[in-house]
């Protein structure tokens, strides 16, 4: 039991410094990641041994009280097989409390080091989650400057782009360009406007020749 704690709380302690020096420059969130799934897999492990260890007091306890019980009912059949005389019965009686009370000795003890291995498991289960809490914290760090190297580098190509680029940009060309545009709108605009008025003057001289025949 103690071989799986220290084996779990070594790979996250020191195997992570191994993992992030030797893959800090491939992918650091994705091999983190990687590394968290795995100790958290083996955390549940561990915390699924700790549910067991609790059924095994629990039924430890209930096969302590089953003992005591007969232990005591036996003690009141061997007084009652003593004051009958039967030998018989004396032996088989005091034979099973000499049983019953080996047998719940032998549950208290399993009961006390149980439950100490319980608190121990306990205290190796806190230890790891507070490991895996400084694992996330890392990796939050990391996603961090990460995402700050990205974004950098990004605005080191575009500052070198335009630096690049725009020396070679002809914005007269483009303001030239711009204008022709402007002015064939204007002048597209203004030729509607006219053939418009042309052609309501020519609706009022019809109407107007309508009118005086």
């Amino acid at each position: 039991m103690k071989n799986l704690f220290t084996r779990i709380k070594n790979q996250i302690s020191a195997d992570l410094h191994g993992l992030l020096d030797e893959k800090e420059q491939q992918n650091p969130i994705s091999q983190l990641n990687y590394f968290i799934k795995q100790s958290e897999s083996e955390l549940s492990k561990v915390r699924a041994l700790l549910e067991r260890h609790y059924s095994l007091r629990t039924k430890f306890q209930v096969e302590r009280e089953s003992a005591i019980q007969m232990m005591i009912k036996r003690e009141e059949q061997l007084k009652v097989a003593t004051e009958a005389g039967s030998e018989e019965l004396i032996k088989r009686a005091s034979d099973d409390v000499n049983f019953y009370k080996e047998q719940a000795e032998k549950f208290a003890t399993l009961i006390t080091k149980t439950e100490d291995e319980v608190n121990f498991m306990h205290e190796q289960v806190n230890q790891i989650e507070k490991k895996l809490k400084e694992l996330h914290t890392k990796k939050y760090d990391l996603m961090s400057r990460q995402n700050m190297a990205h974004a950098t580098k990004k605005i080191n190509e575009t500052h070198h782009l335009l630096n690049s680029k725009m020396p070679s940009i002809d914005f007269n060309y483009f303001e030239k360009q711009i204008r022709d545009l402007e002015l064939r709108v204007r002048s597209e605009f203004d030729l509607q406007s006219f053939d418009y008025k042309i052609e309501q003057l020519k609706k009022d001289l019809q109407n107007g020749f309508k009118k005086e025949a």
